[in-house]
């Protein structure tokens, strides 16, 4: 195979719009794995919204989760590498959220925490397939403990509004990308961090890695790969930094791809 290694994101790549694993995709990545190859899921989900997806596949190497922030064994048990947000960080976000009508949700430990009760946490829970637990007061539930990731999930000229803030205040030190123009994802570090991370662990250069993405939270992992595949439903900026466009994710993308380019 040309490519040792396939990176690849799993909401708006991997799955469908109904956020399933087609058939042909799975077949494709499990032939990947079957000849020696390294299939490693990089998504904003935790691992625990992944391990479904994991087992289907047949994964026994790393998986990068929470946006690059944690990157785990297979099992989810064994953390290989992380850089999360500080706690003083942490309180910063969640201070500027309450104060500006924001509804945050983290990422502490297994569990997902919030008090958004409006579509957005429709949205989240129909396709991550994780309930978030209700709380009245994030800040108080916070238990102080540097996280992996903050989401937030608003209308669009309101994250905007947050993703400007972020940018000024931490100034390129925390992620704050957007996965959807609803969505703006915060972490301590980035899919094209954490794939670099990877490749020296694995020892396996950057020529010999294939990366499949959709959204602005993925291009990084498609600049750093050696050749990086944006999907047909990509955003614009997205397709901009990729080396090639695929089909959509609806069109099992992922499949024609690894067809193409392995």
């Amino acid at each position: 195979m040309k490519y040792q290694l396939v990176a690849i994101d799993v909401d708006g790549t991997l799955l469908d719009e109904e956020h399933r694993l087609l058939e042909e995709n799975k077949a494709a990545l499990q032939m990947v794995l079957e000849k020696g190859g390294k299939v490693v899921l990089c998504s904003g989900r935790g691992y625990w919204a992944l391990k479904d997806f994991i087992e289907q596949l047949g994964i026994r190497n790393a998986v990068i989760t929470q946006n690059g922030s944690q990157i785990t064994d297979y099992t989810g048990e064994n953390i290989l590498h992380e850089e999360m947000i500080s706690v003083e960080n942490c309180r910063k976000i969640l201070e500027y959220c309450v104060k500006n009508g924001y509804h945050p949700l983290i990422y502490q430990k297994d569990n997902v925490y919030g008090d958004l009760q409006d579509r957005y946490l429709e949205i989240f829970e129909r396709c991550m397939n994780q309930k978030v637990i209700y709380t009245e007061d994030i800040e108080q539930t916070y238990a102080q403990i540097p996280l992996g990731k903050i989401l937030v999930l608003d209308e669009p000229k309101r994250i905007l509004q947050i993703q400007n803030w972020m940018m000024e205040q931490f100034r390129g030190q925390l992620l704050a990308e957007l996965a959807y123009d609803f969505s703006l994802e915060i972490g301590g570090s980035d899919k094209g961090k954490a794939l670099k991370w990877l490749a020296g662990h694995y020892q396996i250069p950057r020529e010999n890695i294939l990366a499949i993405g959709d959204g602005e939270n993925d291009k990084g992992m498609l600049q750093y790969a050696g050749f990086g595949v944006a999907m047909g439903s990509a955003m614009p900026g997205v397709k901009a930094v990729a080396d090639a466009v695929t089909l959509s994710n609806n069109e099992s993308g992922v499949a024609e791809a690894i067809r193409r380019y392995m």
